[in-house]
Parts: structure tokens; C-alpha cells; sequence
């Protein structure tokens, strides 16, 4: 392929890899951290910096798109915005289109792209960013759209609607606010946030947002830890369990935790903490001393410390309420779900609370309890019986591999009310058939019933590591990265195809997730550029920009 003279250029500017976008090799910045939400910032602030400099009334908008910002340029100065932008040393490299979705990018730092566009009363304007090693590359969804507000009246008119105000007074002057009232906390950044333009009409809490906090809980074992092998082959002794309560493929780590971290740094920054449960273990490369991390050891969670040692997932769950310092309302992971895209707390909780939870097509079967069914579809069934015995209904589906949207008072509810039940699921150190599934289950039905849960929709699927085509589709969720979340399982405990299953999951979970997390120790990047190259790229091409 031949390259023009303009792209040859680019890829020799410290700090800038080429890259597919849409169907062109384009030149993308090089930027270390980089998630949706640093991208949306990034945006936004050199828009609004541009325009500062150049003393052009602006002020930014609650736009209704969850990944795009805007701000709205009086449509008088169009004009001078145009121009500022196309001069500014942050035009080289912008690319530039119209409307809200789709349209050729254009270069913005050329005369002629703003006059193609100029019928069109809105404007996206980006930077192509990509992480250091390649893998993932941030553009026009993320767009900063600049609309032109006319006057009317002593009303500036908004071109399209917004979340909040479609007319404000021209003469009323702004207020500021952080930039992350408009992207959304914003990963990773540390201290106080730029301030940018608004109006008062914009400052506003609307009445479905979810403004309570919400924590993160993993449950986690390394079942290569020789202690922890010691531990369970002394609680297993002689008692027979069903072949998949006992499974070593039940506890194999393939540094799934490490990603799946990866993916809410990346896709849900406004989680407040998160807390990993673990019989004492912790990963090596943790670094638990991140305040937003924090390691829960079992016996600080169980109320019976007589159930411990526990090997038994279901047992767990039935004491996270119990931790320490967590909201009341959180999110509940195995470390093999991911985000997969950008999420919100809506997502998951209405602003009055109501958790969601996600129906799966999949029945419980209607058959009784047998000892040859498999633990979780006997959990099931248990929780069948506890909803029959309480509200006469009869729950039929299972749920969704998905992270589980969790109150404590729900919990703690279940707890006492199904003392008798929920004491045997504590005591259970393997799966067991007395078992209740409580937070993938149970909480959602009962909350249901109890008008704190209603069901909610979200994108979603599941991968078996084991299964022929699995390598197929994780290269298309790769292209696509379009489910809010997906869980990629491992059924089969055959050492023969181990070394094969890791390596693929390893390459496609690198891929997806290039950006370490700040719960990771520091390590090096092979592929990553010298920091002191990426900060003079920087300077050189964009004076004083404002630093995230």
C-alpha cells in the first residue's frame, strides 16, 4: 500500500503510530492511560481551549449521547470559531465531520472541510488516539460535537435536543464546573479536574441519575497456591461431591482478574471501590496499596468462622453484605466477566434505588432436585422452593452470566428471613445440594417480589473456552467491541488442550484490554514509547493544553 506524502510525515512525528480508521491508514497520538473516558476529555478540553484563547463565547451541553460531549457555540460567532480551530496548532491531526453519527472525516485544519460543512448547524471535531501498543484505537464515537445555538428573542435555540435546556438567555453569563460533569468521572485522573464553560441550567441533577455510590465485589482464588491445594484436599477427605462441585477447572486462574480490572478502569470509571475477597491470597501483580482496592480476607466477611475453610463459591457469596465499608448498592463479579464497552450506573441501578437484573433464556429445569444434577442447577431449584414457600410464584429462568446488580438490605433480608437455609449454604465447604445461589439468583427474585428489582436489558454474551468455534467468535467481538459485557468460561478440565485455551484467551484478552489499570504493579511495556518522547511530542504540537 502507498502511503501519502502527508501520512509518511505523520509517522515520523515522535509519538504517533498509524493506524486503520474506517477504511484509511491514518496517523493517531500515542497516549498512555487511554480509556473512552481520557478520550472524551481530551476532546472537549482542546475545543474549549481553542476557544478560551481566542475569546469565543462557548458553554458546554448535557448532550444525550453517553459517549460524545458538546459545546454550544453562539451561532453568530461561527465564523471565528471555524476559524480558531483550523489555525490552531491543535487543528493538525483533528479530523472533522457533520451531524451526530457517520459522514466523511475531513482534515480541520484545512480552508475547505469547514465549507463543505457549512449547512450543517453541527459539528464533530476528534483526535484519533491510540494506546501504546496499537491494540486499541479511540475516534469518532468519543467526537466533541460543536452546535451553533441561534438567537431568537434574547434566547440562544439549541439546533438539537439536549438532556436539559433547548433555550437559554443569550446574555446570562457562564458558570464552571469540572470537565467530568460532562464525560463522566474520568479514569486515573488524580487531583482537581479543568474547569470548562456552562450555563446554570446545565449544573443540574436530572431525575434519573443515579448520584448514590457504587462499589465493585470480586470473589478470587489461585487454586495453583500449594497451600491453598493443601487446605482443600484436607476439607475434601472421603465425602463424594459431584464431579464439577470439586473441578480443578472450577479454580484455575488464567489471570482472568487482571483484565476484567482492566475493563471497569476502562468502561466504568465512577465505580467508587472495589473489593477482592480471597482465602489471604493476593495476585502478585496487585497493587493492593491502591486506595481504590481493597483485599477482604474470608474471615473477616463469614459470621461463623467455624464454616471456614470454604471452597464453595455459594458459601461466599452468602457473606458479601458483610464487608466492611461497602455501599449499599454494588456491583458483584466472577473475575471471568468483562466489560466489554463503556457502561453506566444506569446500566444497572435506577435513580431510586431498584437494582436490574438480567433474565437469561435459559429454564430451571422443572424437575426435583437429583443428586446427578449439576450444584448450580440444584441452587437453583432450592431458590424455586424458597420463592414458592414465600410469594407463591414459581421462578422459571435462570440469569445471565453478567456482574449482578446488588443491595445489601436485600441480603441481609435473605439472610434472616431463610436463616435455617442460608446457615446450610455458610456451612457448605463444597457445593452441596442444600445450597442456595443468593447473589446470581435469589436476591433478583426475591427483590422482585419485594419491589426492589425489576429486570433490566443489557448486551450480552457467553464464550466456552472448550467449545470448536470459540476462537471465531472472540476474533469478532474483538472487531466489534459492541456487548456491554461478556463472560468467557472454561467448562472442561483437560490438560491436554490447557496450554492451547490459555493462549488463546491470553492473546485475545491483551488485545482487548492493552491499558494496564492502576490496581496492577508498575511493569514495562515492550512496546511502549519513552514517556519523554510522548511528553515532547506533545509540547511541541499542542501549546498548553490542559492536563487531565
Amino acid at each position: 500500500m502507498r502511503l501519502s506524502k502527508r501520512l509518511r510525515h505523520d509517522a515520523r512525528r515522535t509519538g504517533v503510530r498509524l493506524v486503520w480508521s474506517g477504511r484509511k491508514v491514518r496517523a493517531a497520538e500515542v497516549t498512555e492511560g487511554l480509556t473512552p473516558s481520557v478520550a472524551r476529555a481530551t476532546n472537549l478540553l482542546r475545543v474549549c481551549d481553542v476557544l478560551e484563547r481566542h475569546g469565543i463565547p462557548y458553554f458546554c451541553v448535557r448532550s444525550n449521547s453517553v459517549t460524545m460531549t458538546a459545546v454550544a457555540v453562539p451561532a453568530r460567532e461561527r465564523a471565528r470559531a471555524e476559524r480558531a480551530l483550523r489555525v490552531s496548532a491543535l487543528a493538525e491531526g483533528a479530523l472533522l465531520a457533520g451531524g451526530t453519527t457517520g459522514g466523511r472525516p475531513l482534515h480541520a485544519d484545512q480552508r475547505g472541510s469547514w465549507s463543505q460543512l457549512g449547512e450543517e448547524s453541527i459539528l464533530r471535531i476528534w483526535w484519533l488516539l491510540t494506546d501504546p501498543t496499537g491494540h486499541w484505537t479511540l475516534g469518532p464515537n468519543h467526537a466533541c460535537v460543536i452546535e451553533f445555538w441561534a438567537e431568537q428573542g434574547g434566547l440562544l435555540i439549541a439546533p438539537v435536543p439536549n438532556l436539559t435546556a433547548t433555550a437559554v438567555v443569550a446574555a446570562e453569563n457562564p458558570v464552571q464546573v469540572p470537565v467530568s460533569h460532562f464525560t463522566g468521572p474520568i479514569s486515573g485522573a488524580v487531583g482537581a479536574l479543568p474547569q470548562v464553560d456552562t450555563r446554570s441550567e446545565f449544573t443540574l441533577s436530572l431525575p434519573d441519575e443515579v448520584t448514590f455510590p457504587v462499589d465493585a465485589v470480586y470473589t478470587w482464588v489461585d487454586g495453583a497456591d500449594p497451600e491453598w491445594i493443601r487446605r482443600r484436599a484436607n476439607a475434601l477427605g472421603q465425602t463424594d461431591y459431584h464431579e464439577q462441585a470439586i473441578s480443578a477447572a472450577r479454580f484455575t486462574s488464567r489471570d482472568e482478574l487482571r483484565y476484567s480490572l482492566r475493563s471497569l478502569h476502562q468502561f466504568a470509571p465512577w465505580l467508587r471501590t472495589i473489593y477482592l475477597v480471597t482465602d489471604g491470597q493476593v495476585p502478585a501483580w496487585l497493587n493492593s496499596a491502591h486506595p481504590g482496592i481493597k483485599v477482604v480476607h474470608h474471615r473477616d466477611i463469614f459470621t461463623d468462622p467455624t464454616a471456614l475453610p470454604t471452597f464453595n463459591s455459594h458459601a461466599i457469596e452468602s457473606q458479601l453484605h458483610h464487608i466492611p465499608g461497602l455501599s449499599d448498592h454494588f456491583l458483584y463479579f466472577n473475575d471471568d466477566v468483562f466489560l466489554g464497552r463503556s457502561v453506566t450506573p444506569g446500566e444497572f441501578f435506577h435513580a431510586n434505588g431498584l437494582s436490574k437484573y438480567f433474565p437469561s433464556n435459559a429454564l430451571v429445569p422443572m424437575t426435583p432436585p437429583s443428586p446427578e444434577d449439576p450444584p448450580s442447577e440444584i441452587a437453583a431449584k432450592n431458590n424455586r422452593v424458597v420463592i414458592a414457600g414465600t410469594f407463591d410464584r414459581v421462578l422459571t429462568q435462570k440469569m445471565k452470566h453478567v456482574p449482578h446488580s446488588l443491595r445489601r438490605d436485600i441480603l441481609q433480608e435473605i439472610e434472616e428471613r431463610y436463616a435455617a437455609e442460608h446457615r446450610l449454604t455458610q456451612h457448605s465447604h463444597f457445593r452441596s445440594p442444600s445450597d442456595l445461589s443468593i447473589t446470581s439468583s435469589l436476591h433478583h427474585y426475591y427483590g422482585q417480589q419485594t419491589s426492589r428489582s425489576v429486570t433490566g436489558k443489557i448486551r450480552y454474551t457467553y464464550l466456552d473456552l472448550a467449545a470448536p468455534n470459540t476462537g471465531r467468535h472472540l476474533n469478532r467481538l474483538l472487531a466489534q467491541r459492541d456487548y456491554h459485557t461478556f463472560c468467557i468460561n472454561d467448562t472442561v478440565d483437560d490438560p491436554d488442550t490447557a496450554e492451547a485455551r490459555t493462549a488463546m484467551l491470553k492473546t485475545f484478552l491483551e488485545s482487548y484490554f492493552p491499558v494496564p489499570s492502576p490496581y496492577e504493579q508498575p511493569g514495562p511495556v515492550s512496546s511502549r514509547p519513552p514517556a519523554n518522547q510522548v511528553d515532547a511530542y506533545r509540547s511541541a504540537q499542542h501549546p498548553a493544553p490542559r492536563p487531565l
